[in-house]
């Protein structure tokens, strides 16, 4: 059964702050973007690193890291890749980076999840990515929401080839480290701290924001969390507890966003 879970979210409503501080109950997971299985940890990755395939407000399926596909037969897919994309470190995205983040993804300790399906990926020019399936499966572009790109070079010259195994509580220079093409890269990461980043300005899209810094903070205790978002220590908070939506609401300064989750239970 289908169910709508609803999200809380309260925030100071400045339209003109430059500057973002805000909380949540758990802290990100990794920052490796193909070792994760937490909704909330890929969420936020999803802000540094970016899929082929992106999924817009309405939520139609469009163009990321891709520009354009074809499907030429039952099971085989072909993407064109959008030229002159830069990841955070200044190397461009290429073909062999995509096949290499399929071949991590599938490594030990890798979330395959909805690649499952993906027989073989192989790079047939620069910029041209060819996708094999098992067997026909059409629904190959949502699964692909689910599949970041990493730089092949970065992650070979930091000895992580492969996806860290959070299971076997293995990690490598990607669990706290990221060089991705999105609209923030990292600037720093604590374990149960905050968690900084900066805005990207050689992004390949236009930003539909007015930040140059985020900061994220864990606050496990609701009650804290709400205390620091009325204090103005943070700008922010999602999941705000029920008993204090109406103080929050009584606040001047801030705003209530009350929405549908996209969640099956």
């Amino acid at each position: 059964m289908r169910l709508a879970a609803l999200l809380l979210t309260a925030s100071a409503g400045a339209a003109q702050a430059a500057s973002l501080t805000w909380s949540f109950s758990s802290d990100i997971q990794t920052l490796d973007p193909h070792s994760s299985r937490i909704s909330f940890t890929n969420a936020v990755l999803g802000n540094v690193y970016e899929p082929l395939v992106r999924m817009n407000e309405r939520l139609e399926i469009e163009p990321a890291l891709a520009q354009s596909w074809e499907r030429p037969t039952p099971t085989t897919w072909r993407f064109r890749l959008r030229p002159g994309v830069a990841f955070h470190g200044g190397e461009t995205l290429g073909a062999d980076d995509v096949v290499f983040s399929f071949d991590r993804v599938n490594s030990p300790g890798g979330n395959r999840g909805a690649l499952a399906a993906v027989k073989a990926m192989r790079a047939t020019d620069p910029l041209t990515v060819e996708i094999e399936t098992e067997r026909p499966f059409p629904i190959l572009l949502n699964a692909l929401l689910q599949f970041p790109i990493v730089d092949r070079g970065w992650a070979l010259a930091n000895g992580a080839e492969g996806a860290s195994n959070l299971t076997a509580q293995k990690e490598n220079h990607a669990s706290r480290n990221a060089n991705g093409t999105g609209p923030f890269r990292i600037v720093s990461r604590e374990s149960d701290g905050p968690t900084v980043m900066a805005a990207n300005p050689a992004w390949w899209d236009t930003p539909r924001h007015n930040l140059d810094r985020v900061t994220y903070l864990p606050i496990r205790n609701p009650a804290t969390r709400t205390a620091s978002l009325l204090s103005g220590s943070t700008d922010a908070t999602v999941e705000l507890p029920l008993q204090d939506v109406d103080r929050v609401r009584a606040d001047p300064r801030l705003q209530v966003t009350q929405g549908p989750e996209l969640r099956t239970i």
